[in-house]
């Protein structure tokens, strides 16, 4: 009886012995789960800088939700009088253009090319689309095709009041460029397309402090369009 306890004595301790080294075992095999740890440094993004629109974080004026999706700043008329105010500038020349103006197309590379000649001395050119909304697109694809770098926007319909807030004499024509002084009141108007013998003596009046308020109508001659989209 004695030997038969001991046998059975020892059968019980190897059978425990080996279940506490394959229950171990399993627990080394099974994967560790790391603590978790906050990163150095490491802050959420503010939230505008992912809702933030491009035209929003660059300070570019802008319309209704609906059209912060154009390829171009959209801009109301009043509010693009207030931006010349806010901008700092000595004046800004405005050019209105249209993605299907033929003159239009021939008018912004010689102003592309005049444009610093007068910027450094605070006088920018920004010109504005007179397409219709659908019809921006062209206008975006019409100045990178002819890798215009001036600052552009669209105007926001209706036209014909932004038409009225630039300038109430205007009748519509395009090309057609306004230059305006530091407080956004209009003091020369291109009617038609402008070269830059006809827009640096203007210019440069302007910043000699000479009277230079006046019109150049060149409405009547080719070349000057009357927008088809009213």
């Amino acid at each position: 009886m004695r030997v038969t306890w001991l046998v059975l004595s020892a059968l019980l301790a190897l059978c425990l012995s080996a279940c506490s080294r394959n229950e171990n075992e399993g627990r080394a095999s099974a994967p560790r789960e790391a603590p978790m740890r906050p990163l150095p440094n490491a802050a959420p993004p503010p939230p505008s800088a992912t809702l933030m629109p491009p035209s929003v974080a660059t300070g570019a004026p802008v319309g209704p939700l609906a059209e912060l999706a154009s390829p171009l700043p959209v801009v109301a008329g009043d509010e693009l009088i207030e931006r010349i105010r806010r901008s700092g500038n000595k004046g800004v020349i405005v050019t209105a253009f249209a993605s299907w103006c033929d003159p239009c197309r021939e008018e912004l590379p010689l102003l592309n090319t005049a444009a610093p000649k007068i910027a450094n001395r605070g006088v920018p050119i920004w010109v504005v689309s007179m397409d219709e909304p659908e019809a921006v697109p062209a206008a975006r694809a019409l100045l990178d095709s002819l890798h215009i770098n001036l600052p552009a926007y669209a105007a926001a319909p209706p036209l014909q009041a932004f038409k009225l807030a630039v300038d109430p004499r205007w009748p519509g024509m395009i090309p057609a460029s306004f230059l305006f002084d530091a407080a956004g009141k209009l003091r020369y108007f291109w009617a038609g397309e402008v070269y830059e013998k006809e827009l640096l003596p203007i210019v440069e009046g302007f910043l000699a402090g000479k009277h230079i308020d006046g019109t150049s109508d060149f409405g009547n001659a080719p070349g000057a369009t009357q927008p088809g989209h009213e």
